[in-house]
């Protein structure tokens, strides 16, 4: 199965932040590149009710079904790439192709047949080695929405911890919590009114 373990530290950041960080880097548009994320769930929010969120992510034309679980202090991401048909079955019709995330949906006693498209989440990102690390840094849209988001991804907790500390506060960045992008959208859904 396609499974991998994610240690990761997020914080949101102001526009003003973001500039920074991109100053920083010496990062320009040409550093960034484009992924569109759509996510689903049940009418029930099933997934979202086990702090689980089930997307594809789509780049470059290719399409990585991806299913995030809490596990321990890491996130459990299980991975299964689709084909074009897959991917729009999925979207317009809610079906999941048999693997490796339909079986740990399954696992989750949540019923795939039930899964709905929940809405869409475009990111302009940058990624690039980082003190033992990959760091990210992320400008994202969807509905009326803009939020910018610095992440990284370490291979143990405490290490990682310092070194992001030590980033936040190198850059003069307050901690702030960040929803993952996945409970950002439904947080926007509910403002337009969606019954969430």
């Amino acid at each position: 199965m396609a499974q991998e373990l994610e240690i990761e530290f997020k914080n949101m950041l102001t526009p003003e932040e973001f500039s920074s960080l991109c100053r920083k880097f010496s990062l320009d548009a040409s550093s960034f590149f484009k992924q569109v994320n759509d996510y689903f769930d049940t009418p029930t929010f099933a997934l979202r009710e086990k702090k689980s969120a089930l997307r594809i992510r789509h780049i470059d034309g290719r399409h990585d079904l991806t299913l995030k679980q809490p596990h321990e202090s890491a996130i459990l991401e299980t991975h299964q790439w689709l084909s074009d048909e897959e991917s729009l079955n999925l979207i317009h019709f809610g079906v999941i192709p048999a693997g490796n995330v339909e079986q740990a949906i399954t696992d989750m006693d949540i019923n795939v047949d039930h899964l709905i498209h929940i809405g869409e989440l475009t990111t302009l990102r940058t990624q690039f080695p980082y003190k033992n690390g990959q760091l990210f840094i992320d400008h994202s849209y969807y509905f009326e929405h803009n939020d910018y988001e610095l992440e990284f991804e370490a291979e143990d907790r405490r290490t990682g911890c310092l070194l992001f500390e030590e980033l936040l506060s190198q850059c003069s960045i307050p901690r702030r919590p960040s929803k993952n992008k996945m409970m950002r959208l439904y947080q926007a859904l509910r403002e337009k009114g969606a019954d969430l």
